[in-house]
């Protein structure tokens, strides 16, 4: 989804960047520093950045940016994720489950190797485009425009595959609602794929407070200021960014991107609990490229119903 609840971390770094403040605010220091207070643990933020129709373009257009690593993986490493994911597996010919699939990248390479996809996604610009590009690309891919925590597959697919750390930004509830739902999805047999980030290089992982002014940018198309402020809850093992975002009328908008990092043998035990065996877990899957999002920093897990 990148994601119904959260936000994918390098693409919450780049929805931070911006200029510094050519002048003073006039607002209400007391308020903004109210604003910008730690949330709690899990706490929704007043706005929903997926369905909003503005900002939910500006994500398209840095999903299909194959240049970057910031709403998905650059096309270089999709690629080598599709190839090593197919290593995995045996069968020439599968139906595959994309979930959080945005518009379609890995979808459109598994297709043009000869399996059948279907690709869930939350934001409907991103549904749209993807559909446009199959129809156009002739490929055997059906897309859903909805919620993967409202899945009602069952028994139907030789691989699900949650990729670039969606698992990372779900609730635990949530999260618990997603697995159950990916085991009923799966056949008897079938493989399940994921990559979560890890406890590795925390600080790093953390964004630190910034702020920004901006004419128009990712945020909106109309003057604003942006607040963020990352932060790290070490008994969950939870990372929280927050950007609280003020319009030139005085309104503000909320977004909290929650994100879990899991510690190698923890996933393990997770997985069990919801049936799934022959749990193998690989590290170094993405090459190191001098940033906390890749490498060492990053496990891929693969499991069986």
């Amino acid at each position: 989804m990148k994601s119904l609840v959260g936000f994918s971390p390098p693409l919450r770094k780049a929805a931070s960047a911006g200029c510094r403040p050519k002048n003073n605010s006039a607002m209400n220091i007391e308020r903004i520093k109210k604003l910008s207070n730690k949330p709690q643990l899990y706490e929704k933020g007043s706005s929903v950045m997926w369905t909003d129709p503005y900002i939910s373009k500006q994500l398209l257009e840095l999903h299909i940016n194959p240049e970057n690593d910031m709403a998905s993986r650059s096309q270089v490493k999709i690629e080598g994720i599709i190839n090593w994911i197919l290593e995995r597996t045996d069968k020439p010919q599968m139906k595959i489950l994309d979930l959080g699939c945005g518009p379609g990248l890995y979808a459109e390479l598994l297709a043009q190797k000869g399996h059948s996809i279907i690709g869930v996604y939350y934001s409907e610009n991103s549904i749209q485009y993807a559909i446009g590009q199959a129809k156009e690309k002739k490929l055997n891919i059906e897309y859903l425009n909805k919620n993967y925590l409202d899945l009602d597959f069952d028994h139907q697919f030789d691989l699900v595959i949650l990729i670039y750390l969606d698992f990372c930004v779900l609730l635990p509830k949530e999260r618990d609602k997603v697995l159950e739902n990916i085991y009923r999805a799966l056949k008897k047999g079938g493989l399940f794929i994921c990559d979560v980030v890890n406890e590795r290089n925390i600080e790093q992982k953390t964004i630190p407070q910034s702020w920004e002014v901006q004419e128009s940018g990712f945020w909106k198309d109309t003057p604003y200021i942006a607040l963020t402020n990352g932060y790290h809850y070490p008994e969950a093992k939870v990372l929280a960014n927050q950007h609280v975002v003020i319009s030139e009328n005085d309104t503000v908008d909320t977004y909290i991107f929650w994100s879990r990092y899991y510690e190698k043998d923890e996933l393990v035990r997770i997985l069990k609990s919801k049936g799934f065996i022959d749990i193998t877990d690989y590290e170094n899957v993405l090459p190191e490229s001098g940033d906390c999002w890749n490498g060492e920093n990053v496990i891929f897990y693969v499991s069986r119903k």
